[in-house]
């Protein structure tokens, strides 16, 4: 992997990654470099920001163009890349003793199965140096939504570093042996 100049995180790098990566798989924006690049532009614009060149100064058109597509080109996200849909609600409810609780979610993105089932959830994350508790507090949220869905299992995306941590779901799906 190419090294990867410092970057100064933050909500915005992050909003602008999530926007650029579901752009990218709805067919909104190409993959070309020149397009990412202009359209990272365009949405560090939209939050009254200007683009710089550096990355530890702050939001870089370059940098984001480059880190969506290293994310994109990662073999385990390039093999599910066909038919891997963009922000994906998900919900489920549930009574206990009488009291229905409902959960919702938006999983960044999922796989179907051939019968139209969740199978893969993936968890698109910006952050440059996350902490083990973050790390954890992202493993439950996206094994929520592997036990809402009943998909088999889940991808922590660490989109700067291009670290994958898998998730499986709580309780075995159909497929797997018990």
């Amino acid at each position: 992997l190419e090294a990867v100049a410092p970057v100064q995180g933050g909500r915005e790098r992050g909003l602008i990654l999530h926007k650029l990566i579901e752009e990218v798989l709805t067919g909104e924006v190409t993959e070309a470099e020149a397009a990412l690049i202009e359209r990272a532009a365009d949405l560090i614009r939209s939050l009254g920001r200007s683009p710089v060149a550096d990355p530890a100064t702050g939001l870089s058109a370059d940098e984001l163009a480059a880190c969506v597509a290293r994310t994109l080109a990662l073999p385990d996200i390039a093999a599910l890349r066909p038919g891997l849909l963009a922000e994906f609600p998900v919900y489920s409810a549930h009574a206990t003793d009488g009291v229905e609780t409902a959960t919702a979610g938006i999983a960044d993105a999922l796989t179907l199965t051939a019968e139209g089932r969740p199978a893969v959830v993936v968890d698109w994350k910006s952050d440059v140096t996350p902490a083990p508790g973050t790390l954890d507090h992202y493993r439950a949220q996206v094994r929520a939504y592997l036990d809402m869905t009943g998909a088999e299992r889940g991808l922590i995306v660490l989109m700067t570093s291009g670290a994958i941590i898998p998730v499986l779901p709580t309780k075995p799906t159909e497929g797997e042996a018990a």
